[in-house]
């Protein structure tokens, strides 16, 4: 019994074994084939020339690039450089304007004491003097002292003592209220209208002042005559018109 079993299984592991190396001879071993690919060398060759072409363009812009920011900054420096300069000689400008400003502040102020003497004294003696007296002192001024700065004072001190003696002249025509009343009513004043220059001629004088009344819708006017008035002093006479008709006879308060 042993030796049949022994016999069988060497025969199994025989058939095992050629069975098993006629399966390795009917499995071919196969290896991929690698495939490169290529471009003909004509083409490779364009393509080359055209890189080196565009790499050459780059090298030129780069090149111009760099040229034309070298201008820019020497250009800026010059610029600077003015800036400078103009900056120095500004300050020098604006050093001397101050040094004359201040020469000038000097002598504006030796100016402004010329004549200034002379007329105070004038207008302290004017408080006691007759105004034609007056203005003739103010004149002598003006003639001596011209471009004094005081000068426009001695013409304004000119022109009102000129009318205060215009006031003083008016005077001798004054009346009272009632009077001028009358005056006016005999002439049909408060009844009918009238040009103002007749009213005027009537008065003896122009007014010293004229101005429009409130309304919008007729021609009022007021006129006044300085110390025109005689009531226990003088007053300013004051007519009141409307459209030309005279409507009130006053005194000013």
């Amino acid at each position: 019994m042993k030796i049949s079993h022994l016999f069988l299984c060497l025969l199994f592991s025989i058939l095992g074994c050629g069975k098993e190396e006629s399966l390795e001879k009917e499995i071919p071993l196969t290896v991929p084939e690698i495939k490169t690919e290529t471009i003909p060398m004509k083409e490779h060759a364009r393509i080359l020339g055209e890189e080196k072409a565009r790499l050459e363009e780059l090298k030129k812009m780069r090149a111009l690039e760099m040229a034309e920011a070298n201008v820019r900054l020497t250009k800026n420096g010059e610029t600077i450089i003015g800036l400078e300069q103009q900056i120095e000689n500004l300050t020098e400008l604006l050093e001397e304007s101050r040094s004359q400003v201040s020469e000038s502040k000097n002598s504006l102020k030796e100016i402004k004491k010329i004549g200034s003497g002379e007329y105070r004294e004038i207008y302290e003696r004017a408080k006691d003097m007759d105004h034609s007296e007056v203005i003739l002192l103010y004149e002598e001024f003006l003639e001596e002292f011209p471009n004094s700065p005081i000068s426009s004072r001695a013409r304004s001190r000119i022109k009102f003592h000129m009318a205060e003696i215009m006031v003083l002249e008016n005077r001798k025509s004054a009346r009272t209220i009632s009077l001028w009343q009358s005056k006016l009513r005999g002439e049909g004043m408060f009844a009918r209208a009238v040009d103002e220059e007749d009213l005027f001629k009537l008065i003896g004088r122009k007014p010293d002042s004229a101005k429009r009344g409130s309304s919008s819708e007729y021609k009022e006017r007021v006129y006044t005559w300085r110390d025109y008035v005689m009531d226990g002093g003088y007053r300013d006479l004051v007519i009141e018109t409307t459209d030309g008709k005279v409507d009130r006879v006053g005194r000013s308060e």
